[in-house]
């Protein structure tokens, strides 16, 4: 199982793009479903992002970085 973790364009706009404030597990690090694990900053909000499942998660990101709406932030894997 793979499941990417996205920056959805609702959350954003189109031709928005959110920040990476920090991340809150560590890379290679184990999650549960719901867990949170990074907090993105809009133009209009500071959101928690949660673990859409559970499993091992892969950053695909660094903190500090300013992505567009629809990027791939990071992935959850079995393990």
């Amino acid at each position: 199982m793979e499941i990417d973790i996205v920056i959805a364009a609702d959350l954003v706009g189109e031709d928005g793009d959110a920040e990476i404030v920090q991340w809150l597990v560590d890379d290679g690090g184990q999650v549960s479903e719901g867990d949170v694990v990074a907090e993105i900053e809009t133009a209009k909000l500071l959101m928690e992002i949660t673990a859409p499942a559970a499993g091992r998660l892969t950053r695909l990101t660094a903190a500090g970085e300013v992505v567009p709406a629809n990027t791939h932030i990071a992935r959850i894997t079995d393990g």
